[in-house]
């Protein structure tokens, strides 16, 4: 009896765990919606994405230079041009040649470099000749030398370690007005340095002055010049009494 008990219950038992097999199987029961999830709080907001580094997909540039009219190099026509680099060659000179407008009185001699020859620029009215250049008054009082003289150099000062001033060709006479304060001064005019210097001397030889303003000439026509260091100059010989005299108008012509 006992037997047939434990084998009812074992049956019975193993309908039960049939039955609960079906159950777990049936397809009605596979719920597909997911449990709710719990609340994660509020999501951060995206926002704009990061620059991810992507360049600007802007036209790129092909390394083609600007398109632009290029220089063509041509000058400005509104600029002069530019220097050619010629030298000016100054006024033309020409003849009549004024000597006080390129040599100047500065070769004292003798008794002039202990300074006993003055200067002064004084005029007759009217001036003799056409008036060219300087009016010019000397003053010699007698020294050691018992001689003085000025020469007219080119440039100052230039004793003839320097070239003289270049004359235009054709030249004939060396020009100019002299006269004395009293009348009787004995006084002989110049022309040429030197040989060495200007490759000629020429003078008047001993002039005596009168009161009255006269024209005198030295001839230049048979000499060779070109540059000219003693353009005009004048000497003479002491005199118990100071030699005053005016001498004006001089040009190579």
């Amino acid at each position: 009896m006992q037997h047939k008990r434990f084998a009812w219950t074992c049956a019975a038992a193993g309908m039960l765990a049939a039955m609960s097999l079906l159950g777990a199987c049936d397809p009605e029961d596979d719920d597909k919606t997911p449990d709710p999830q719990a609340d994660a709080g509020t999501k951060p907001d995206s926002g704009t994405p990061q620059d991810s580094g992507t360049p600007d997909a802007g036209a790129p540039d092909s390394g083609t230079p600007d398109s632009g009219t290029p220089d063509s190099g041509t000058p400005d026509a509104g600029e002069p041009p530019p220097d050619a680099g010629t030298p000016d060659a100054g006024p033309t000179v020409t003849l009549p040649l004024a000597v006080d407008s390129h040599w100047a009185a500065s070769g004292y001699m003798g008794d002039g470099e202990q300074g006993t020859i003055t200067y002064a620029s004084e005029c007759a009215t009217p001036r003799p000749g056409t008036g060219k250049g300087t009016c010019h008054k000397f003053t010699y009082t007698v020294g050691g030398n018992n001689w003085g003289g000025v020469w007219w150099q080119y440039p100052e000062s230039n004793w003839g370690d320097l070239p003289g001033f270049e004359i235009p060709d054709g030249a004939s006479v060396l020009s100019f007005y002299a006269w004395g304060a009293a009348g009787g001064e004995v006084v002989k005019f110049l022309a040429g340095l030197s040989t060495k210097a200007d490759g000629f001397t020429l003078d008047t030889g001993d002039v005596t002055l009168t009161t009255t303003p006269t024209e005198y000439t030295i001839d230049v026509s048979r000499v060779r010049y070109r540059k000219v260091v003693g353009g005009f100059g004048w000497v003479a010989g002491g005199k118990p009494s100071p030699v005053v005299f005016f001498i004006d108008d001089i040009q190579w012509r």
